[in-house]
């Protein structure tokens, strides 16, 4: 299967280096954003994503697979899964795209996980993310009031009803909860974890 991340790997545009990111972040605040919703979310994108960025830029290629324990995720699979529960969430459950399951449990569960198409490399890692923050953007430069509006969804015949501002909310945080393993990750491969 073809990445649906949107951009052949290769190239990829430069990661602002941690100067660069504090820089940014340190000026940016709701007052910068005001009216929209990225007023509520200044820091996802000058220090959240930057950061996640920097940390899989330092994951040495050859270990782009590393995992603790073998029914665990692997590096590679936890990045495609972090841009795989945005676009679940953003594209899917707000949007009301369809979904899709990119990271997989293997046959066999003591053996851990699968994803389902190829992303090769760091590039193809970041434009998989990139291409599924985009919508995130757009909603993020959206009037304030819209934090409000109520999406529900059906599942196990059950309505589950959420705003807009509790679903960015979470894939904010899921994006920094996994951030912070795979610094840990970082670690027990040897590499020294990145100050962000």
């Amino acid at each position: 299967m073809t990445s649906p991340g949107g951009a052949a790997a290769g190239a990829r545009p430069p990661v602002p280096t941690l100067d660069e990111i504090r820089s940014t972040g340190r000026r940016a605040s709701a007052g910068g954003h005001a009216g929209t919703i990225r007023a509520y979310f200044p820091h996802w994108d000058t220090e959240v994503r930057p950061a996640l960025l920097r940390v899989i830029d330092t994951i040495p290629a050859a270990q782009l697979d590393f995992k603790p324990r073998p029914e665990m995720l692997g590096a590679r699979e936890m990045i495609v899964h972090i841009a795989e529960t945005e676009r679940a969430w953003v594209h899917g459950v707000v949007e009301g795209g369809a979904y899709e399951e990119w990271v997989l449990p293997r046959e066999d569960p003591a053996q851990g996980w699968r994803i389902v198409f190829d992303v090769p490399d760091h590039a193809a890692l970041h434009a998989l993310l990139e291409r599924w923050h985009e919508p995130t953007r757009r909603w993020l430069d959206r009037p304030a009031a819209d934090l409000d509006r109520v999406i529900s969804r059906t599942r196990a015949n059950d309505v589950e009803r959420m705003t807009l501002h509790w679903i960015l909310h979470r894939a904010q945080e899921h994006e920094i909860h996994h951030r912070a393993q795979l610094q840990h990750y970082l670690r027990l491969m040897g590499v020294e974890p990145l100050e962000i």
